[in-house]
């Protein structure tokens, strides 16, 4: 395993710090996904294997966790692996679903990056939700890698913002206003584009989420300053007054009052690719 050297784990921890805040005021319709996964798992006795990629702290897998637990029979056992490298993702996560909790789940969580990864094990189940993005450059080589790693009835499923997602306006304009941050990132039409070119065939479902915003303009909120960093994927305390006010601007024109929620759209898409 590859340590993580001193800024990573510094980038880890504002990352971590940002996340949280997001989480708090994302809007995030989980449903999609987990309806997705009821559609096409086809159980292989003895047990239901997943992988879990870029698990962050926990959220999603819960409610995966108890949705294949109501899904497949008792003679089948969960075998539940999850891969992140974030280390503060990783305290989260085993608090959230630790050994006394889910005794009667096959768990184990790797600090590995996915590319660093190697396992001879095969699933039934292998997603990414909302976690490709860390991983520019090798999106079409991880999915050749899930490919290979799943069983034969098994499926891959990603999950990502699509275009008209607002936080891809923001992150871009962090960057051309401070030159530093992401010029680019990736949207599900551009997985789309990357899994065409593989070859493989996939089916697509978008839907609407939005994310309250409303702690981004109350004045000196480290709740709100954290928020706008997740909306920069960067330190927004390198934007000048005027730079912060042009950030508000974009997400002030995009927003829509709901029940006294500042809310601006986050739609997303998941994607299934069957093997």
């Amino acid at each position: 395993m590859v340590s993580p050297t001193e800024i990573e784990i510094k980038l880890y921890e504002v990352y971590d710090a940002s996340y949280q805040v997001f989480l708090k005021n994302w809007q995030v319709n989980r449903q999609v996904a987990l309806d997705l996964m009821q559609k096409h798992l086809k159980p292989q006795p003895p047990q239901v294997a997943v992988l879990s990629v870029g698990a962050g702290p926990g959220d999603f897998d819960v409610q995966v966790i108890s949705t294949l637990k109501q899904e497949i029979s008792k003679e089948f056992k969960l075998r539940y692996v999850a891969v992140e490298p974030n280390h503060l993702h990783r305290q989260r996560y085993e608090q959230k679903i630790n050994p006394s909790k889910y005794a009667d789940i096959d768990l184990k969580v790797h600090p590995e990056k996915i590319e660093e990864f190697w396992t001879d094990e095969k699933f039934d189940i292998i997603h990414y939700t909302h976690s490709m993005y860390h991983m520019p450059g090798h999106e079409q080589q991880l999915v050749q890698k899930a490919m290979e790693m799943l069983k034969e009835n098994g499926f891959l499923i990603l999950t990502l913002d699509t275009r008209d997602a607002i936080i891809f306006d923001t992150i871009f304009k962090y960057a051309a206003l401070t030159g530093e941050g992401f010029t680019d990132m990736l949207q599900m039409e551009k997985m789309q584009t990357m899994v065409d070119e593989l070859g493989l065939s996939y089916e697509v479902v978008k839907y609407p989420e939005y994310m309250d915003v409303t702690l981004c303009f109350e004045e000196n909120s480290s709740a709100g300053k954290a928020l706008m960093d997740f909306f920069c994927q960067a330190d927004s305390s390198q934007l000048s007054d005027e730079q912060r006010q042009e950030m508000l601007h974009l997400l002030a024109s995009n927003i829509n009052e709901k029940d006294g929620r500042k809310l601006v759209p986050l739609p997303a898409a998941t994607m299934v690719i069957c093997k």
